[in-house]
């Protein structure tokens, strides 16, 4: 049963509430997902899934191995492409079992049958680029979910589910990504963080809209999500990302500006405290104004001035 919310910021609860249900980011939700964020129980297409995972698992770490830990799933329209020996954009089961052959995966009868299982969700007895990305990624868990949503939505100010090219590159702090923090040479640093840059804008930009939807935004973090292990690390790379205050332990965040406060009270009183601004995306940080406005919009009173920490 649905029911109209008529209370300011329903919209955006209504939407948190659709996102915990809607698992594989469609647009809408599945009996399946709808069983299970419910209820808690899979339906017999998730249990078939579950003993497919070996060969779908050997399938993943090759193409992690071949496109890279982060982009390998961002790697996959090539790869199949080279697969694809009809140029039709899908591939049979022929094709599938010999490109992965020549990749040195090799797969045997009992290995095709539960990829194109758990591939070919429409029966047709060939693997669609879409059908096979969607499958290969996987559900991202919810806790990861969570936070692109909240990732998202401090981009997206006005709550229109869109966000413009010039908004994402002046927010943007690429050297967290997952790409960047692996190198320890300041010039490869550089230059990884140069390449993410370029890769956000060919992703996200490929019709020249200039526009980043939600939809878009949640799919490149979906393919992240799939080559990254550990939860802390995925909650880490998002948080310092996006400047997202929060987290705990080794994966609270470590971007956001911190700033030394001078007190002063009505009585005279004074005294210093060190704050985090907690939205410092796009902060000039000589701009002790815009500085102090942000601090109080968080709550910090009594404010005489302000020195980066």
């Amino acid at each position: 049963m649905l029911v109209k919310l008529n209370v300011v910021g329903a919209q955006n609860t209504v939407a948190d509430l659709f996102d915990e249900f809607d698992e594989d980011c469609s647009g809408e939700i599945t009996y399946e997902e709808f069983a299970f964020g419910l209820l808690g129980v899979r339906t017999g297409s998730a249990k078939e899934d579950a003993a497919n995972k070996g060969a779908v698992e050997r399938v993943k770490a090759k193409i992690f191995e071949r496109g890279g830990k982060n982009a390998g799933i961002r790697a996959c329209t090539r790869i199949l492409a080279a697969m694809d020996k009809d140029g039709n954009r899908s591939l049979d089961r022929e094709e599938f079992q010999d490109g992965f052959g020549v990749y040195g995966v090799e797969l045997n009868e009992d290995d095709m049958d539960k990829l194109m299982r758990h591939f070919d969700k429409d029966n047709s007895g060939k693997v669609t680029i879409e059908e096979f990305l969607k499958g290969i990624r996987g559900r991202m868990p919810r806790c990861r979910r969570v936070l692109v949503r909240q990732a998202f939505n401090i981009l997206d100010e006005d709550g229109s589910g869109e966000i413009t090219m010039e908004e994402f590159k002046c927010r943007y702090d690429a050297s967290k990504h997952p790409d960047v923090m692996d190198e320890d040479d300041p010039e490869l640093k550089k230059a990884a963080e140069e390449r993410i840059l370029d890769e956000f804008m060919d992703t996200w930009d490929a019709d020249d809209s200039g526009i980043i939807t939600w939809k878009e935004f949640y799919e490149y973090y979906q393919d992240i999500s799939a080559g990254i292990d550990m939860d802390d690390y995925f909650e880490l790379m998002i948080r310092n990302a996006w400047h997202m205050s929060g987290g705990e332990g080794w994966c609270a965040n470590t971007s956001n500006t911190r700033v030394l406060v001078m007190h002063r009270d009505k009585d005279g009183n004074d005294w210093q405290t060190v704050e985090e601004i907690q939205d410092d995306l796009g902060l000039d940080k000589s701009d002790k104004e815009e500085m102090i406005r942000r601090l109080k919009k968080q709550g910090v009173k009594d404010i005489l001035d302000v020195q980066l920490s």
